[in-house]
């Protein structure tokens, strides 16, 4: 007789709050060095990747979180070449990088080698062969030490640097890269036109984390711009933020950005285009942004943020 037994994967995305997804079952459950990787099949949202507990992805709509944290900062760029992305694991963000006519050559650092084995194995529909694209190279290692060799001289210097990493709670490996003096080292990582953009945690109900990590940032870079865009299967705004030596995305008129995606890519995009971009900067909540404006707290070394933060 078929067991009549429904399987749910539950995350408590904060304090009081737990978001649930219906599974049809488990792919893969591994604790790794660094990470508790789980890759479930769910009834709704197709493949959905959970580190740590936490939502990373999912088929259905991947593309809102990747197109978002990659083509503010691309289209922005006037000619980017060498691309940085620090995590990445599944693949999509070297996808959607690799889209651009423009690119020589895409870095993916990540890590978690499980993670990188794993997605190849099993999330093609998410990174659609872009690692055996031959502009693109993997490389396992710490992004903070990577970064750092960058930033001393020992290697060339980045356009575009992505960063797509796990939140910084207590005890994740992404911790120490939200600090002032991570940033200090991307900046010195870019050319002398170069971008950052980088997931920034949630928004809600405790934009503090966020508001912490754009403090930061604006003791680093000249142009620090906050975006976000809603994310179904988190059921929430993920928060992005985008920095720059030079070139401001919001300086950018709808005909630019046409232009730029129609020059610039090859390939489909499913969610970004000039009215997706204005909606990006322009959807931060009223209350997010009198918290950022009144946060005056930087994130350090010795003192770096955690997500989340409770009042």
């Amino acid at each position: 007789m078929k067991s009549s037994r429904r399987l749910w994967v539950t995350e408590e995305t904060y304090r009081g709050y737990r978001i649930s997804h219906e599974i049809k079952k488990v792919i893969v459950s591994k604790r790794t060095r660094w990470q508790h990787i789980k890759l479930v099949e769910t009834i709704n949202y197709g493949k959905m990747l959970i580190i740590d507990g936490l939502i990373q992805s999912s088929e259905r709509d991947e593309m809102n979180y990747h197109e978002a944290i990659v083509h503010p900062a691309m289209i922005t760029h006037r000619d980017p070449s060498r691309v940085l992305i620090l995590g990445g694991g599944e693949g999509a963000c070297l996808r959607e990088v690799l889209k651009y006519r423009s690119v020589k050559h895409a870095v993916m650092v990540d890590i978690d080698a499980d993670m990188v084995d794993i997605s190849k194995r099993y999330l093609a529909s998410m990174h659609e062969n872009a690692y055996s694209d031959p502009r693109a190279s993997v490389v396992i290692d710490d992004a903070l030490k990577y970064v750092k060799g960058i930033s001393n001289g020992s290697r060339e210097r980045f356009d575009v640097i992505i960063q797509d990493l796990t939140d910084p709670q207590e005890g994740s490996p992404s911790r120490m890269l939200y600090t002032l003096e991570y940033f200090k080292h991307v900046y010195n990582a870019l050319t002398d036109d170069g971008l950052f953009a980088l997931q920034a945690t949630l928004l809600n109900p405790y934009p503090n984390t966020y508001a912490v990590i754009y403090n930061t940032l604006k003791h680093v870079f000249p142009i620090v711009r906050a975006y976000a865009t809603y994310v179904p299967c988190y059921a929430n705004l993920s928060g992005f933020i985008v920095c720059s030596k030079l070139h401001d995305p919001l300086k950018l008129d709808d005909e630019d950005i046409e232009d730029r995606i129609k020059e610039r890519i090859v390939g489909k995009l499913h969610t970004y285009d000039s009215i997706a971009h204005r909606s990006y900067f322009s959807i931060i909540p009223k209350h997010v942004r009198d918290i950022i404006e009144r946060t005056n707290i930087i994130s350090t070394d010795d003192n770096p943020t955690k997500f989340p933060i409770y009042e």
